[in-house]
């Protein structure tokens, strides 16, 4: 099964920002990645969370985010969207889903594909169980809820969950900058390892990127694509 992936476009109406970020280049970095991906025959494609960044009002916040959903539609791979920080900075979870017509239904869910199953997690949750809400969380307190710990459990215990993949916008890594660390990813960490299922763990968030191997399982957190005028984005085969 061959993957496309791509995280923090940031994409919105403004030229710079954070001094780095190129958000108004990311509508035309995404279609390239996904030219990349169609011609590299990529059977699913997964943004890893921040799609989205503000722009000057809310309907140019709307307008960006269903122009980026139709255009990364039209090219007829199917496609899910793991949400950011900055996706709930613009909107609440129920519109987003709803303005980019994925709706799994839950913060959390699965997606089989034969024998591989594929795990999003949403750790847009402060440590006291609150979720994100636009302009009232703080981005460096961001934990998986026990809810969905409970749901990776019950996943990875069942028999026809053979080979499972993991995808989350912030950190399970310890390695990174830690403020990009999920509170609870030791917890994370080890009910991934004590199933013996896991085979990778794909993140966003921390932009300079980073690979590491935990207890035998590859952590790969894709760099920004809203860095600087370069493209980033990944096609793997799992």
């Amino acid at each position: 099964m061959k993957l496309g992936l791509f995280s923090d476009p940031h994409t919105s109406t403004k030229d710079t920002a954070c001094g780095t970020r190129r958000p108004s280049l990311s509508f035309e970095k995404i279609r390239e990645a996904m030219e990349a991906f169609r011609d590299a025959g990529a059977d699913y494609v997964i943004c890893l969370g921040d799609l989205v960044d503000e722009c000057d009002t809310m309907e140019e916040n709307t307008a960006v985010l269903t122009g980026l959903a139709a255009m990364i539609r039209s090219y007829g791979i199917p496609c899910d969207f793991v949400t950011g920080n900055h996706d709930y900075q613009n909107f609440p979870l129920s519109e987003f889903r709803r303005l980019t017509g994925d709706d799994p239904g839950s913060a959390a869910f699965v997606r089989r594909c034969g024998t591989k199953t594929l795990i999003f997690l949403d750790a847009n949750y402060a440590d006291t169980g609150e979720v994100y809400r636009r302009d009232a969380f703080d981005w460096t307190n961001a934990s998986v809820p026990p809810e969905q710990r409970d749901l990776l459990q019950d996943i990875l215990a069942m028999p026809e969950t053979e080979e499972a993949y993991v995808f989350v916008h912030q950190n399970l890594d310890p390695t990174v900058e830690s403020h990009h660390i999920i509170r609870n990813a030791e917890e994370i960490r080890t009910i991934l390892r004590d199933s013996g299922k896991v085979k990778a763990v794909f993140q966003g968030h921390y932009h300079p990127g980073k690979e590491s191997v935990i207890d035998g399982i590859p952590y790969h957190t894709l760099p920004a694509m809203c860095e600087g005028e370069e493209n980033r984005y990944m096609i793997t085969e799992i």
